[in-house]
């Protein structure tokens, strides 16, 4: 069962963000520059932790439950289904949006985003590496050089406010 689950949702992953076809919902709440505002489920703004109070739960924690306020650092260029978001001490946690049910605008990157969900520290395989290098805008050669599995944060969010 826990097999295709992760089947299913890493064909999510792979097919939503690459696309390239939007319903005219996604489009029209991604067209525009200087979006803020709430995508998903309504959050609570109030004592969001920061990026290093998370480190700090997730060193006893295998996952937790937060509210945490961070910048986005980059953001998903195809459909805007994901978000790096800035954890301090060169740490990144990766945020996609529970059942892709929501989106955030393309030009996220450099605002500051409150987003509530599950965070855990898990192995991403090679694939979904490669994937997120490609929404990224990243070069052939870059995604190429992508060969092995890696150790890392995510954040699956039911809501995010994004702020100036």
């Amino acid at each position: 069962m826990i097999k295709k689950l992760l089947f299913f949702g890493i064909l999510g992953i792979l097919f939503s963000c690459n696309s390239g076809v939007k319903t005219p919902e996604q489009t029209i709440e991604n067209e525009g520059t200087s979006e803020t505002g709430i995508y998903g489920d309504e959050i609570s703004s109030e004592n969001p932790i920061n990026g290093k109070d998370l480190l700090s739960l997730m060193e006893t924690n295998d996952s937790v439950w937060v509210t945490m306020k961070s910048r986005i650092i980059s953001n998903c260029q195809h459909s805007g289904c994901w978000m790096d978001l800035d954890l301090g001490n060169n740490e990144v946690i990766k945020v996609t949006f529970k059942d892709y049910a929501f989106f955030i605008p393309l030009d996220s990157e450099g605002k500051t985003a409150i987003v509530e969900g599950f965070a855990k520290r898990e192995e991403i395989p090679v694939d979904i590496l490669r994937h997120y290098a490609e929404d990224d805008g990243k070069s052939q050669e870059e995604i190429d050089a992508i060969t092995q599995p890696e150790m890392a944060y995510t954040f699956e969010a039911i809501g995010v406010i994004i702020e100036e």
